[in-house]
């Protein structure tokens, strides 16, 4: 097999009809996106192998330069949104919505909505998010801008910008450089993309 036969070709990709995708998209053939009319893709991104996203009551929103690696899964039927310049790391999951654990409410897909409960809310990634191998993130919460969250953590409430965070829960370590702004601009500028 050739490399270049493993990504879904730019003719695939217009043909599963998302409600809008960029340029340079490179898709593994082995990714499952369900609900494609509800996602958006915006230039220059990477979903890597066996990664899962499922769009099926609320939209899903992928910007500019963004990379999702191998097993990741993204359950984005309450919203997500993923901003330019962020990356999860393989095995991460994100959920906008959740069961109810506490036996007050049935679960799971195959019981109509209005016997099941739990948490549900948009999921927000800030531009130069980057979150670690193996981390949860949980329903109706922002990441911060420039928030890096540590691998096997734990995300149960929204982050505020620009920290490293590590946990489980979450707890904030320490400020995060902003040097990566500076490349930021840089690299816009070089593609002619900065205003």
């Amino acid at each position: 097999m050739h490399i270049g036969e493993r990504f879904y070709s730019d003719e695939d990709l217009k043909n599963f009809g998302f409600k809008s995708i960029g340029k340079n998209i490179k898709i593994k053939k082995n990714v499952g996106i369900f609900f494609t009319e509800n996602v958006s893709i915006g230039n220059n991104v990477r979903i890597d192998d066996f990664t899962i996203i499922v769009a099926s009551g609320s939209d899903v929103i992928i910007g500019n330069n963004v990379h999702i690696a191998a097993n990741c899964y993204i359950a984005g039927s309450d919203g997500f949104e993923m901003k330019d310049f962020s990356g999860l790391a393989p095995g991460v999951m994100i959920f906008s919505g959740s069961d109810d654990y506490s036996g007050k409410k049935l679960t799971n897909p195959t019981i109509p909505k209005k016997y099941i409960g739990g948490i549900c809310g948009k999921v927000t990634l800030e531009k130069h998010v980057i979150i670690g191998a193996g981390a949860v993130v949980l329903p109706k919460l922002t990441i911060g801008e420039g928030v890096s969250v540590g691998a096997l953590s734990l995300v149960n409430k929204t982050l505020k910008p620009w920290g490293v965070y590590f946990g489980m829960p979450v707890k904030r370590l320490r400020e995060r450089s902003r040097e990566m702004l500076v490349l930021e601009h840089e690299y816009l500028n070089e593609q002619g993309l900065d205003f």
